[in-house]
């Protein structure tokens, strides 16, 4: 039967590497364990979802920090004379940095953590069902970090079209319009 046979299953009651090994080298026969294959199959397609996701997360992490970019440039490019002026008359860059950092943090405030908590409930509530229970990491620890990571990324890009600017003197600074 075993010489003849297409294909076929063994489930051995003792060690089945053992058996494994004794039918390959005496039938010289291409024989693999279906578990292992079924779980490095599963395993791959883990990865391949993951990694999808991890893709989708950094391009609308991109596009969120450009929108903080370009909301903030244009907040400060309004304010242009204003800043200029306010340097000419002796105003420490500090001074202007914790200005738009307030902004920062007030866009960030109302824009970004209803949504991180809106999704930490979602996700909470879906980790409750059984098909996604592994899926899911929603603690106290990851909202925090995730808050965290918002606001620090947010602060880096939003500041970036600031110090630009402010590197410049004070005359630089009201005299171009295209900064």
């Amino acid at each position: 039967v075993i010489a003849n046979a297409n294909g076929f299953m063994v489930y051995p009651k003792e060690d089945k590497y053992s058996l494994l090994n004794e039918m390959q080298s005496t039938y010289n026969m291409n024989i693999y364990d279906k578990y292992q294959r079924d779980f490095e199959t599963y395993n791959e397609q883990r990865k391949e979802s993951v990694r999808s996701s991890i893709i989708l997360a950094v391009i609308i992490l991109a596009i969120s920090l450009v929108e903080i970019f370009l909301m903030i440039r244009s907040s400060f490019l309004s304010r242009i004379k204003e800043i200029g002026v306010l340097r000419a008359i002796g105003v420490k860059k500090f001074d202007i940095y914790r200005m738009f950092i307030g902004e920062i943090f007030a866009i960030t405030t109302i824009a970004n953590v209803p949504g991180i908590l809106l999704m930490n409930y979602i996700l909470y509530n879906a980790s409750k069902i059984s098909y996604f229970k592994g899926m899911f990491m929603v603690n106290l620890g990851t909202f925090v970090l995730s808050i965290i990571i918002v606001y620090v990324f947010n602060l880096v890009v939003g500041v970036l079209p600031i110090f630009k600017v402010l590197r410049k003197r004070p005359a630089q600074i009201l005299a171009r319009h295209d900064i």
